[in-house]
């Protein structure tokens, strides 16, 4: 389906959206309410699809449909799929202030084929599912709660600063809420049992607020009931789904809107901006009430190089002759991060990114049978903002020259190997201060969210696979299991 609705992330400050925008009218004196007003008429294709039409332009105008969806523009469209009556309201915004006029939108029928999405099917079950679809936070899985960056870093959308264990947060009631979608009228049921887990800088919003014990605060809390919920989906976004206040999702972090970055029948991972800290990402996994994941999305993987052990890898075909040169393969799943060796489903995501980034690829990573380890950036490298440089992207690799990252530059370090067994995997370790392979911020344990390097640190690579001069590595950036870098190496040459 054609998407008509578009979702305004973020109210720009007046004064500074003016200083952009020069072709609409920017009075001083405030607007008058009939400046706002619009009229309204069912699309050609469909009675339950809305065009609405502003009689006059402003250089910012906001929809309300009433639905819980919203717009941006002179010209928008509202999708309506269930019977009912909705209070439509514009709102136009000049130098002077704002105004508004609202009017009621009367759907006479409900639409079940406008509500046959599949978005929608995955968050309720289906127009067939008459008690709706239950979700819980899954507890039992390392990284079921989190926080990463925003905006979001190289690394991609996944709690990179912090995951918790699996059950880590017991006692704070996040793992006792329960959360039922309904198709029919878009129903949000919500079950706190009593109390709900929310962010220290929310706790002046929530009477009673406590700490349990496990980070942040708890506080009593019953759902008013009456909530409902609606998904915005821009194309080229994630989607957004909608909850109407107060409702939230796992833990409570200022806001009721939450990004859908990855949606399957067993799994919702969702992640929302920290309205007290908007440098903060937070980071909720969601599994269907009853469903038995075991901490895992998938309890019966197919088999893979990463379960360690019987790898035919060897410090001959690391050195080759005497020296040997690797370089990272320009394919996709050859760079990437997710939650199990091998895997980069938290970024990439399956999208090949040596064609955005190509001086990742020319990299080389030479290891001689004396011990010495060289990395040779080419001439050139991807830089980052943890690494001291002013911009996130190829650039020469002199940039670096008197910057916090430095030593993250072009240089000789050393390395040593560790042969593997029969229930452990061949181990590279490279030392020295800024010695890396593929990636220069991951290290056993952590990763670099600022320059300088750590002297003399030493960093250790398993080779999960070895096939057709494919050497594949990896390396747990949690030390336990939680988030994984993954590369696939190949030698310089083919």
């Amino acid at each position: 389906m054609k998407n008509y609705i578009k979702y305004l992330f973020l109210l720009l400050p007046v004064i500074l959206l003016a200083a952009c925008i020069e072709d609409y009218r920017l009075d001083a004196t405030t607007p008058p309410d009939q400046a706002a007003r619009f009229t309204f008429q069912p699309s050609l294709e469909n009675d339950n699809i809305i065009n609405f039409t502003a009689d006059q332009e402003f250089f910012l105008m906001k929809w309300d449909f009433g639905n819980g969806a919203s717009a941006t523009g002179k010209n928008v469209t509202g999708i309506y799929p269930s019977a009912g009556t909705y209070n439509v309201t514009l709102t136009i915004f000049d130098r002077g202030g704002s105004a508004s006029t609202t009017l009621e939108v009367v759907i006479e029928r409900t639409d079940p084929t406008l509500l046959d999405r599949p978005i929608f099917n995955l968050l309720t079950g289906g127009i067939d599912a008459i008690n709706g679809k239950t979700w819980v936070v899954d507890s039992a899985r390392v990284g079921h709660f989190g926080v990463g960056p925003n905006p979001v870093q190289a690394g991609g959308y996944f709690p990179e600063w912090y995951q918790a264990q699996a059950n880590e947060k017991v006692g704070s009631g996040m793992y006792t809420d329960r959360y039922t979608f309904f198709l029919n009228d878009f129903k949000f049921e919500w079950e706190t049992n009593g109390f709900v887990y929310l962010n220290g800088a929310q706790g002046a919003n929530f009477p009673g607020a406590f700490d349990p014990g496990v980070g942040d605060l708890s506080a009593p809390f019953v759902s008013p009931g009456g909530l409902t919920w609606n998904i915005v989906e821009e194309e080229g976004e994630f989607p957004i789904l909608n909850l109407t206040s107060p409702g939230f999702l796992g833990y409570f972090a200022g806001t009721n809107s939450f990004q859908i970055i990855r949606f399957e029948e067993n799994e919702m991972f969702i992640r929302s901006i920290d309205q007290a800290n908007d440098g903060l990402s937070w980071y909720v996994r969601l599994i269907p009430a009853g469903f038995d994941g075991g901490g895992d999305p998938d309890p019966d993987p197919d088999p893979d190089p990463d379960t360690g052990g019987d790898v035919a890898f060897t410090l001959q075909d690391l050195i080759g002759s005497g020296e040997k040169a690797w370089k990272l393969k320009p394919a996709a799943g050859a760079f990437g991060v997710g939650p199990r060796q091998g895997s980069d489903e938290f970024y990439p995501n399956g999208n090949d990114i040596s064609g955005e980034r190509p001086c990742l690829f020319n990299d080389l990573f030479i290891f001689r049978q004396d011990g010495e380890f060289e990395y040779d950036a080419q001439g050139d490298i991807f830089g980052e903002f943890y690494m001291g440089l002013a911009e996130e992207q190829c650039q020469p690799a002199s940039n670096l020259e008197g910057t916090s990252g430095e030593a993250w530059g072009p240089g000789v370090h050393t390395f040593s190997f560790t042969e593997g067994t029969t229930t452990t995997n061949p181990k590279i370790t490279v030392t020295g201060t800024g010695a890396f392979i593929a990636l220069p911020k991951a290290y056993n344990g952590g990763e670099y969210t600022a320059g300088p390097p750590a002297a003399n640190r030493s960093v250790t690579y398993d080779v999960i696979d070895y096939t057709n001069e494919e050497m594949t590595i990896s390396i747990d950036i949690t030390n336990n299991g939680g988030v994984f870098w993954t590369f696939v190496l190949i030698p310089d040459g083919i």
